[in-house]
């Protein structure tokens, strides 16, 4: 199941629509601690590539450029602590 989670940037502005897949929150979660990918294969013991799929997912689903981003933007949202 998706979560899908939104607050307005500006007052009044509709909330942005994010859903993630839990796995993919996972991930984002060890991407906002500062961990690498490979560190994060490790982590969820799954392989690397599938770990870069999630990150480049996750960055599409909440258009942003970067990891770093993306953490951000999860912070923002209500996504991730």
């Amino acid at each position: 199941a998706a979560v899908n989670l939104g607050k307005p940037a500006i007052e009044g502005e509709l909330p942005p629509i994010v859903q993630l897949t839990p796995r993919e929150l996972d991930v984002l979660r060890l991407v906002a601690k500062g961990m690498t990918n490979r560190s994060i294969c490790k982590e969820l013991n799954l392989a690397e590539v599938t770990i870069k799929k999630h990150v480049q997912s996750i960055m599409g689903k909440m258009g942003v450029k970067d990891r770093t981003q993306a953490a951000l933007r999860g912070v923002r949202l209500g996504l991730i602590d």
